[in-house]
């Protein structure tokens, strides 16, 4: 069978690869970017003028030459994208929190907005009135023309719908089916999207360390719940629906501790904090969980595992089994791969660590002790990160787009 590309889908393709390129490189030169996606210097020649012409690249005045490759001969001429080009807004609802940024077309942000709420006790129309309301303080703040504004992102602690526009179901509202996107593309009227923080995490991972997190991996939140991102040959893998790769919900103990979700065994009621905080201060499993907004010290779970109290020891040390039987499962379907672990909950993973390679030992090959396991404490940086490169991933997609007629 012949297989014919079409032409405006190959210049399409190769826009796409040199902002892609550019982006990733930060100041790259014509040869860099070649070497990077494999075209010729002529197709690169053509289409970084085109981009240059269109405002999307510049010639940065601070750093006009970078030097050859092999050291001799004549530098080279650094390009990057032109941060004026275009403005995202990145919205993030958290947990009795809302803030917002303004970010340039290169990833900087500009100017900042949060605000502290009851997340639990707004209205539906309180909800989009804080969101739209703190984005729009943040680009007061910013100096900066509001047209420029091409695209909202909005991060959520919840299930949204696969294309991206509503907030299904969260642990920090009761409200159900809230058109987030829609809200935001309304009162700004550019195009937005909402997401899944796990999946947001996962992606600035994958673009911040390629090495380790480039292709398949999985970044798992270990705090109020325990959350997945998971990546599959370097591509973000959701449900058929939904955005949930749910592992929190996988089942470890048929019919055993009571979670949040009001079903009993999941890996969530031994190792999310409400979890780990019942089994070590001796509660019994059948104890209702608290409500998210309550306030969970992991510190005093260390303290009291590091002062050698046996009940925060075991509550740990559960909690990596679950988890670690989680892994065993999902390994058993898709092969072993780098893991992630973001969250308060990383503070006990020394003691937590062992359980989790001893129940993946044996279990994939022999591979468990080998497998790379690192840890992030702070997801707030993740998240921003990953709402912003979404935004201007698909921003990049569309000016490759726009110039193919």
């Amino acid at each position: 069978m012949t297989v014919v590309i079409r032409s405006n889908e190959v210049r399409r393709g190769n826009r796409g690869l040199v902002l892609s390129a550019v982006r990733m490189g930060g100041l790259v030169s014509r040869t860099d970017i070649g070497r990077k996606t494999g075209l010729s210097a002529a197709t690169v020649s053509a289409i970084t003028s085109d981009l240059i012409a269109d405002g999307f690249l510049i010639q940065p005045a601070d750093a006009n030459q970078v030097p050859a490759s092999s050291g001799r001969g004549r530098p080279k001429v650094a390009l990057s994208v032109n941060p004026m080009a275009a403005l995202i807004g990145v919205v993030i609802f958290q947990l009795n929190r809302v803030s917002a940024a303004v970010v340039d077309y290169s990833g900087a942000t500009i100017s900042e907005s949060a605000h502290e709420l009851s997340s639990a006790d707004l209205s539906r129309e309180s909800i989009r009135d804080a969101l739209v309301g703190c984005l729009r303080e943040a680009l007061n703040s910013s100096g900066q023309n509001e047209r420029l504004l091409m695209r909202i992102a909005v991060s959520i602690q919840g299930v949204t719908d696969v294309s991206g526009k509503y907030l299904l179901w969260s642990p920090i509202t009761d409200h159900r089916d809230l058109p987030l996107a829609g809200w935001m593309r309304q009162a700004f009227s550019v195009p937005a999207s909402v997401s899944n923080d796990c999946d947001l995490m996962a992606r600035a991972l994958n673009r911040r360390e390629p090495e380790l997190y480039g292709t398949s991996f999985a970044s798992i939140m270990l705090s109020y719940g325990v959350g997945m991102g998971l990546f599959l040959r370097g591509n973000i893998i959701n449900g058929l629906n939904t955005s949930g790769t749910e592992f929190g919900h996988m089942v470890f103990q048929p019919g055993g501790a009571l979670c949040r979700c009001g079903r009993r065994g999941c890996i969530e009621a031994y190792a999310g904090d409400y979890a780990i905080q019942r089994a070590a201060l001796g509660r019994s499993e059948d104890a209702p969980p608290p409500a998210p907004s309550a306030h969970i010290d992991f510190k005093q779970i260390a303290d009291l595992a590091h002062a050698g109290d046996p009940q925060a020891i075991h509550a740990i040390e559960e909690a990596g089994r679950a988890i670690g039987t989680g892994l065993v499962s999902l390994f058993a379907l898709v092969d072993a791969f780098p893991i992630a672990l973001i969250g308060q909950g990383t503070i006990v993973f020394d003691y937590m660590e062992p359980s989790i390679r001893k129940a993946l030992q044996g279990a994939v090959a022999g591979e468990g002790t080998n497998i790379d396991i690192h840890c992030f404490v702070d997801e707030k940086p993740l998240v921003a990160e990953g709402c912003a490169l979404t935004a201007l991933v698909v921003l990049d997609e569309e000016i490759a787009d726009a110039a193919v007629i």
